[in-house]
């Protein structure tokens, strides 16, 4: 096993909470986090705990390169494998479930990101039967919203994981001094999100959906613009990533700087190693000005000079989204922050109401849990929302080549600052600013409870089995409470009986959640909800004659 390397404070509380728990855990590790440094503390642990570690990388291709971080190890190819005893085994999926039969005992199965192929994880799970399982990622979450987390209905049907373990984000490792603060520009791009891909589930636009878009918005000449506008100070050129979803397409945006008088490059997956890892020391050492390359280097790519990106492409998978944006923010010796150009208009998938750029919300919330077809539905009809005041911002607040900067802030208070600016100009808007001040009054109000509804929630812990009990004494009692309101009232005069039995279980659930904020633990969800589906089904109405 490699020697470990010294670790910061929270991957040193990461590793802590990992070892003195039993739990089936997700890790989440924000890109630039030392995913690597955790990983070999981990395994080393584990292995002083006489435990036999298989770290699993999702593809085939990446088993020599985890090998080589991990030192001395065992390895399980696809076709042969010869196990020496080491405490110590890389794998990938394929090659794991293979030679399942050679691996031995007492086994702990690690899974790096473990947000890819969720449902070839859990099959693997039950095929090995090892004592724990632990997985690693950046993006807890999944486009097609199915959960990672353990549950019985539809949405947790591969959930492998007990709890989500996150001790930093990349606001925090940007403060912290970790990773480079980041600067976000986009040009709004209308009806993009409402595009959907040419293939089923697609996580992005096709090159033919995005030279359609290029086309009609106007984009191919920004692209130069851009760079020259933000990625060129006092005539030194920052070292350039552009992102593609084919190489077609990369050597069109390469041909476009090159034509400029610049020295762009094509790097892509059809290439050998040898000549790939050229391509980027040249990147590394200025010999060139950037590479574009062509669905390549989203996952695992390692260039911290690197201070300027952009992208050609429209993802939709905030996963994806984040792993593309997270390549430049690794720190390097005289870089002080990073650009980021979405030329495709990706963040517009992705904007919450309370924060524009959720790669830098101290407060986000991964759907870890999954996410129903109801709540996806609402969380889309408020980002249309969002994009509607970040269009009227852009209108208001040009920048160059109609690029619009997105920050943490909400867009309604950015919004107030520049008609107060404009108000000098034209009082017509006066109106306007007071409604908008009204509007970000409420967000940060909301946003105020937010963060002490999770100040509090520091303070309590999941408890299971007080979430059993709880529901034991209590479902009955206030559902025969609202069964005599439910059947004594006209409102539901017109239901028949399943409707009414329905309405008193959902109505049950709300008055136990609301319960919940007086108690001092939290609910356990998965019990919870086990619990509400056994007494739906066993629920009988006593009169209060007989309580």
């Amino acid at each position: 096993m490699a020697e470990v390397k010294e670790l910061r404070e929270y991957q040193k509380n990461t590793v802590e909470k990992v070892i003195s728990s039993d739990k089936d855990l997700i890790i989440c590790l924000p890109t630039g986090a030392g995913k690597t440094v955790i990983a070999s503390s981990l395994i080393a642990e584990l292995n002083k705990l006489d435990k036999t570690v298989i770290f699993i990388v999702p593809r085939l291709e990446l088993i020599k390169q985890a090998s080589k971080e991990f030192g001395d190890v065992d390895v399980i190819w696809a076709d042969k494998t010869s196990l020496t005893g080491k405490k110590t085994i890389i794998a990938s999926k394929d090659s794991l479930r293979t030679q399942c039969k050679k691996v031995p005992e007492n086994l702990v199965l690690i899974f790096d990101e473990v947000h890819i192929g969720l449902e070839q994880t859990y099959n693997l799970i039950h095929l090995i039967k090892p004592q724990r399982v632990l997985g690693l990622t950046a993006t807890p979450e999944r486009m097609d919203g199915k959960a990672l987390l353990k549950g019985t209905d539809s949405v947790h049907k591969f959930g492998c994981f007990d709890e989500l373990l996150q001790e930093e984000t990349v606001s925090g490792l940007i403060e912290k001094g970790y990773l480079t603060p980041l600067k976000y520009y986009t040009k709004p791009i209308e009806g993009i999100t409402e595009i959907k891909p040419n293939e089923a589930n697609g996580q992005e636009l096709s090159d033919e959906q995005m030279i359609e878009i290029f086309d009609s918005n106007q984009v191919w000449g920004d692209l130069v613009k851009s760079y020259e506008q933000y990625g060129i100070q006092n005539g030194v050129k920052r070292s350039a990533l552009g992102f593609t979803n084919t190489i077609a397409m990369a050597e069109r945006v390469a041909n476009i700087f090159n034509e400029a008088g610049y020295n762009f490059k094509v790097i892509s997956g059809d290439m050998k190693i040898d000549k790939r890892e050229t391509l980027i020391k040249e990147l590394k050492t200025g010999k060139i000005d950037g590479l574009i390359n062509a669905a390549l280097l989203t996952y695992g790519f390692d260039c911290p000079p690197v201070s300027y990106a952009f992208s050609c492409r429209h993802i939709k998978s905030r996963p994806f989204w984040f792993q593309m944006v997270g390549r430049i923010l690794r720190t390097c010796e005289g870089k002080t922050d990073a650009i980021f150009m979405d030329h495709g208009d990706s963040v517009s998938e992705f904007e919450e109401p309370t924060c524009s750029l959720p790669i830098l919300d101290p407060f986000i919330k991964w759907r870890v849990d999954g996410e129903y077809k109801e709540e996806k539905a609402e969380r889309k009809k408020q980002q249309k929302k969002e994009r509607e005041s970040l269009k009227l911002l852009q209108e208001l607040d040009p920048l160059p080549c109609a690029m619009v900067e997105i920050k943490v802030e909400n867009t309604w208070e950015r919004m107030i600052k520049v008609l107060q600016k404009l108000k000098k100009e034209n009082d017509g808007l006066f109106n306007l600013t007071q409604r908008l001040q009204k509007q970000s009054e409420i967000l940060t109000h909301e946003k105020e409870m937010l963060q002490k509804e999770l100040k509090n929630t520091n303070k309590r812990y999941v408890d299971n089995d007080k979430t059993f009990e709880f529901c034991k004494f209590n479902y009955c009692k206030v559902r025969n409470d609202l069964h005599e309101k439910f059947w004594n009232s006209p409102m539901y005069a017109k239901m028949d009986y399943q409707q009414k039995m329905n309405a008193e279980h959902n109505d049950t659930i709300k008055k136990l959640k609301e319960m919940e904020k007086k108690m001092p633990f939290l609910f356990d969800e998965n019990v919870f909800n086990r619990s509400m589906s056994y007494w739906e089904s066993h629920y009988r109405y006593l009169p209060k004659l007989y309580r």
